[in-house]
């Protein structure tokens, strides 16, 4: 958030959105295109908070230009929504659904492109780091074996979900066009002039955006590069996370950066003058009896085909996490997953991988990720909003990778479908207590 702070003072973002506006044009249908692959590329390679932080600033000054133009309204004018609290009353302007849609595609084009690559999302880091160590004469979760199997399905849901958004805010398909831009030809080159002529008015590039804009880069890589999952080996050989993920390093030395560096060089001249954690909840999450019921439950699916017991997984998967974050979600069932695929002799990577995608796709509720809280947060997006909007997504999600585990996988890992020896290998560290 101190990040996007930044962007915004820094007016960087503004002068992105014109230079997209000038490229792209005003059509809905393109921009949308544009921000929502762009926000599933860059949580390929960065979290989906930092994707997400990053390009919302730039969403809302297009969204703010295009108010300008009298094209969209960022708020409501009429009927404000009003939230009561103990001490006063404020009213808050509802978002419109230019609004909307543009916020949540970004929230959750953010949490789908981060399944696509192990250093996208912390559950894949998870998933990588239970199999080798829970299982570590099986296989190794490879980095191109990962991104093969997971990226069609990642572009797949993508472009489904540009279809359902454009579909519920804008119309597409229903042959309703009162949404979308159409201008004629005059009009567009008007708008065209009054982009280069608001563009020409910002000026040279500012040292103040150089700044912000290579620490706001150099976040992304530094996390890209360097912020990876950790786990030690504790007593009796079960595996257990040492205190704290190394997630935040590079974004709290970035922010220090941004209150270090100067806003312009006239500091410069008083030279020449003088020359002249832990958490509580993933504990309380693996030593309750919740763990043990979920592994009650799938056992009773113990004679039913792999690919329906992948399906229970995902949809189990699926309605916890949007209650809880896809990493307390994921780091509390694995283990009890593996068990069970090893009891019902089905080889423990195949549910495991349908745990650990099905865990990062939360739509509906601002508990299930934090670029939904977010987003929320932003622009002010009404809870229900939220889980309508979420409907589509969420049964491509279950789709999707269902079709991704139970049948593309057996394309990339050929042997997935089999029952390995290396599996039964840990089966009495696995029955005993406590994973």
């Amino acid at each position: 958030m101190m990040i996007i702070i930044a962007i915004e003072n820094s007016m960087v973002h503004r002068r992105i959105a014109i230079k997209v506006l000038l490229v792209f044009g005003c059509s809905h249908y393109r921009l949308s295109f544009l921000l929502f692959f762009t926000s599933m590329f860059l949580s390929m390679w960065i979290s989906n908070i930092l994707a997400c932080g990053l390009m919302m600033p730039v969403v809302k000054a297009i969204l703010m230009e295009l108010e300008k133009m009298g094209i969209v309204e960022l708020y409501q004018t009429i009927g404000k929504a009003t939230q009561k609290s103990n001490r006063h009353e404020q009213n808050v302007p509802r978002p419109s659904n230019f609004t909307i849609f543009y916020f949540l595609g970004l929230a959750y084009s953010s949490s789908i492109g981060d399944m696509a690559t192990m250093m996208g999302s912390q559950t894949n880091q998870i998933f990588k780091i239970y199999c080798e160590t829970i299982f570590p004469l099986g296989p190794k979760i490879e980095f191109p074996h990962f991104m093969l199997l997971n990226l069609p399905g990642v572009l797949v849901m993508e472009t489904l979900l540009y279809m359902w958004m454009n579909f519920t805010f804008l119309g597409m398909f229903r042959g309703r066009s009162d949404v979308e831009v159409g201008l004629t030809e005059e009009e567009t080159q008007y708008i065209d002039t009054l982009l280069a002529t608001q563009y020409q008015q910002l000026g040279k590039v500012k040292f103040h955006e150089i700044a912000v804009s290579t620490i706001a880069v150099l976040t992304a890589v530094l996390q890209a590069t360097i912020s990876t999952a950790h786990i030690d080996q504790t007593t009796n050989g079960n595996p257990d996370f040492h205190k704290h993920f190394r997630v935040s390093s590079p974004c709290a030395l970035c922010v220090i950066l941004l209150f270090v560096t100067p806003v312009n060089l006239d500091f410069l001249r008083y030279f020449k003058t003088q020359s002249a954690g832990s958490s509580t909840l993933l504990e309380s999450l693996r030593d309750s009896d919740m763990i043990l019921e979920f592994e009650k439950f799938l056992l009773i699916f113990e004679s039913w085909p792999a690919s329906a017991l992948v399906f229970i997984v995902v949809i189990f998967c699926k309605i916890l996490t949007e209650f809880a974050s896809n990493f307390c979600v994921v780091y509390a069932l694995l283990p009890s997953i593996a068990k069970v695929s090893v009891l019902c002799d089905v080889n423990p990577h195949y549910l495991m991988m349908a745990s650990t995608l099905a865990s990062c796709l939360p739509f509906h509720l601002v508990t299930g990720a934090p670029v939904n809280a977010m987003v929320s947060a932003y622009v002010n997006i009404p809870p229900w909003t939220m889980m309508y909007a979420g409907l589509g997504p969420s049964v491509i999600a279950v789709v999707v990778i269902w079709f991704t585990v139970a049948v593309w996988s057996t394309a990339i890992w050929t042997d997935i479908t089999l029952n390995p020896e290396w599996a039964h290998a840990n089966i009495f560290r696995l029955l005993r207590k406590g994973h």
